[in-house]
């Protein structure tokens, strides 16, 4: 009798051991690298808050599916403040330590440049997910197959720059001026909009301000002299509240463009502008009354920070964020791979996704729907949206 018990108790000890495997649920790691506090903080910040909200969801459906193995997600996902060191620090870490082969970020050109030596050494080991201004350059060169830019391109037949010149030159912009910080994000989009600005026949003058610049009426007095239509400032909200402000309050600028930052300068600033157009990834105001993706968004961002919806901020969401860790597990799915990264690049890049955002693919970079806002005295405000997938 005892026999039997223990040959029983065996049977079922070799029968679990046998059926384990098959239902085990590895851990799968994904990387980060992005500024979530500090004064460049406004594109990174929410990245990671989309990106954390997505793998929470995908952990608590259950994980998913590839090539016959169940996985969850972690988002190992290290604050770099903006730093290139940190982030440098950060990524050898996420390569080496954690064994990370997909890493969402930059946003920060400065990081992207701190990083892309390193990042170059590794090429084909991993893929790097970013919206850095100066990761278009490298997007589809040679030796940078690690780079996948998931951010639209300002200039172009579909950019998202181009169309927003178009706009203003239809509201009668002859001549504008472009105020940008003096950095290697600032210096990418002075050449950049020269050469769009060119193409629209409009008159560009420009001006760079140094880091940190906190007084900006000298520089704003001497643009003003000029007389252009528009002042075209940029490039992160913690500059633009300054300078908005500044400009409206001693009337040398009352009209603005913008294709980096958000409408919360504009908004505070309502009762003293006269235009204020803005490029928008998505105006979530408007989007959440009738894409149902984009409320159910909005539901789960509150109910999982149980806080506001950050209005200002989330269009940001567009860039390596939300989408973009369903857009990786969907390519993993169809590569049928978690570990080629070649394979889960050509996935990626090769089909369309849809989600709060509809998202395609040129090459290594991005092309998605767009808004361009515009903001009247008083805050009235009207919402013209482009999709470049749809031309």
């Amino acid at each position: 009798m005892m026999k039997s018990i223990r040959a029983s108790g065996a049977a079922a000890l070799l029968a679990l051991s046998t059926l384990g495997p098959a239902h085990a649920q590895e851990t799968l790691k994904i990387g980060q690298i992005e500024a979530q506090t500090g004064p460049l903080a406004t594109y990174g910040w929410i990245n990671h808050q989309g990106a954390a909200l997505a793998v929470d969801e995908i952990n608590r459906a259950g994980g998913f599916e590839v090539a016959g193995k169940k996985y969850n997600l972690q988002l190992v996902a290290p604050d770099n403040r903006g730093n290139p060191q940190e982030a440098l620090i950060q990524l050898k870490q996420l390569l080496e330590r954690d064994r990370v082969k997909f890493v969402f970020g930059p946003f920060l050109s400065n990081v992207f440049n701190g990083v892309e030596p390193y990042a170059s050494q590794n090429n084909g080991k991993f893929l790097l997910m970013g919206g850095a201004t100066s990761m278009h350059a490298a997007a589809g060169q040679a030796g940078k197959d690690y780079v996948v830019r998931t951010w639209n391109w300002d200039g172009g037949e579909g950019g998202f720059g181009s169309a927003m010149v178009a706009y203003l030159k239809q509201q009668g912009a002859k001549k504008v001026a472009m105020l940008m910080q003096n950095d290697a994000a600032g210096k990418v989009l002075v050449d950049t909009y020269t050469q769009i600005f060119k193409q629209h026949g409009i008159e560009l003058q420009v001006e760079m301000f140094e880091p940190g610049t906190k007084d900006f009426t000298a520089v704003l007095a001497k643009l003003a002299q000029g007389k252009p239509d528009y002042l075209f400032p940029g490039y992160v909200d913690a500059v633009l509240h300054d300078i908005v402000r500044q400009a409206t309050e001693t009337q040398l600028f009352t009209r603005f463009f913008l294709v980096r930052g958000s409408l919360a300068p504009g908004l505070k600033n309502k009762d003293q502008i006269q235009d204020y157009i803005v490029y928008t990834p998505k105006y979530f105001e408007e989007a959440e009354k009738t894409e149902a993706k984009t409320k159910a968004f909005v539901t789960a961002y509150k109910n999982f920070y149980k806080r506001d919806f950050p209005y200002d901020v989330a269009p940001l969401c567009s860039s390596a964020c939300y989408d973009h860790v369903y857009m990786l597990v969907d390519a993993m799915k169809r590569a049928g791979t978690v570990d080629d990264v070649a394979k889960v690049k050509a996935a990626l890049t090769s089909t369309p996704y849809k989600g709060v955002w509809n998202i395609g693919y040129t090459g290594s970079e991005a092309v998605f729907g767009f808004d361009v806002v515009h903001m009247k005295k008083g805050g009235a405000i009207k919402v013209t949206s482009v999709d470049p997938l749809k031309r």
